[in-house]
């Protein structure tokens, strides 16, 4: 398992979950004092473009491509995030099996002492981020054994549909000082 101590890591259990609305909201409050980077991590599937929108023009040949966004005037939601203050922001789409690969890659050549937001659940299985924040779309009864694993491993769950205000509060005493992320009165260890 990596660490990336740096890194506010958001996963959800389906679309449209409030994950790419938190992570601007992140940016938007951490990058006032510390500068930030925005990733977004999806795998290689036929079809992503309609929810992802196009990145690459290339062929994927390594099993994996990290695409720096530069026009913060599309629908996408690496767009949403630069307008949101990231200093950059990445697209990395991924093969399963180099997934690992890809975000070691990402770190080591884009990353120096920035802090990360990245929207993914799946890195969770390779990485432990310095915060894991799982958004759900549905109710507990709902939610799919698929994401078990994410909600035992996340520091918080929140309801997009329903704890609009608990978000809001969330980003608002989150900071990032000492290696770690804090609340007003708790910190996330690793």
């Amino acid at each position: 398992m990596h660490r990336f101590p740096n890194m506010v890591m958001i996963g959800g259990n389906s679309r449209n979950a409030g994950k790419t609305s938190l992570a601007c909201s992140l940016i938007r409050k951490l990058s006032a004092t510390h500068p930030v980077v925005g990733v977004k991590v999806t795998s290689i599937r036929p079809g992503e473009e309609k929810w992802h929108g196009q990145h690459n023009k290339e062929e994927v040949i390594s099993g994996f491509t990290i695409t720096e966004e530069y026009d913060p005037g599309t629908r996408k939601d690496t767009a949403k995030m630069l307008m949101a203050g990231a200093s950059r922001v990445f697209y990395i789409q991924a093969e399963d099996a180099f997934a690992e690969q890809a975000i070691l890659t990402f770190r080591s050549e884009f990353i120096k002492n920035e802090l990360i937001v990245c929207e993914s659940r799946s890195l969770r299985n390779i990485i432990m981020p310095g915060l894991f924040i799982m958004m759900l779309r549905a109710s507990e009864n709902d939610i799919q054994k698929l994401v078990e694993f994410y909600l035992d491993t996340a520091d918080i769950v929140f309801n997009y549909a329903e704890q609009q205000y608990e978000i809001q509060q969330f980003v608002n005493t989150l900071y990032f000082r000492d290696g770690l992320f804090r609340l007003e009165n708790k910190r996330f260890e690793e």
